[in-house]
């Protein structure tokens, strides 16, 4: 290749990089913070799919099942401390009524890997319990993975993030990622 071939390449992949760093500060400008949160609205169903990732999803799911919304609650990522059947079962509910998915590093694999769950046991319904931020990327994603097999609803529990009072360090750097994270599953899900 010549020099000046080079440099073209060099050139042209910059500015497609640059394109698209300008399309998603303009998306995350446009949309703003509040555009990851999303109406929960839980159904009485089969199972309750508790995402790891903190004690508001942990208590969200407990506060689901005492209410009889599900008698199951597939924990995913069950190594991880707020889903661990330890934890989980601390707070009243009953061992035999847990299920856990234990290698989920992803909110795709959580996904995935909860949905053979769902059908080894023949649900037919589920309450996805996440954070408030996360739900967007998180019913966009099971959205996809589950399509039209198991009815879904969601139930999302409040957290940290309160974009109304002005972003703090971790909710700006919370927003950063989850809109990163959502364009980099657009086109994994294109494919599921």
């Amino acid at each position: 290749m010549t020099l000046l071939k080079t440099k073209k390449v060099i050139l042209s992949t910059f500015m497609s990089f640059l394109f698209l760093f300008i399309i998603f500060v303009i998306t995350l400008f446009i949309l703003g913070p509040e555009y990851l949160k999303a109406e929960s609205s839980p159904e009485k169903s089969d199972a309750i799919i508790l995402l790891s990732g903190g004690e508001e999803r942990l208590e969200q799911a407990v506060k689901l099942y005492k209410d009889e919304r599900a008698n199951k609650i597939i924990l995913t990522n069950s190594t991880e401390h707020w889903t661990k059947v330890e934890t989980v079962s601390e707070r009243g509910i009953p061992t035999q009524d847990l299920l856990e998915e234990p290698k989920a590093t992803s909110t795709f694999e959580n996904a995935t890997l909860s949905k053979e769950i769902m059908k080894e046991h023949n649900f037919k319904s589920a309450i996805v319990v996440t954070s408030d931020y996360h739900a967007r990327r998180t019913k966009m994603t099971f959205d996809r993975v589950y399509e039209s097999d198991i009815q879904l609803s969601y139930s999302f529990a409040d957290s940290f993030f309160n974009p109304n009072d002005g972003l703090t360090e971790r909710e700006t750097k919370t927003v950063f990622t989850e809109y990163v994270k959502m364009i980099a599953y657009w086109p994994r899900l294109l494919f599921v």
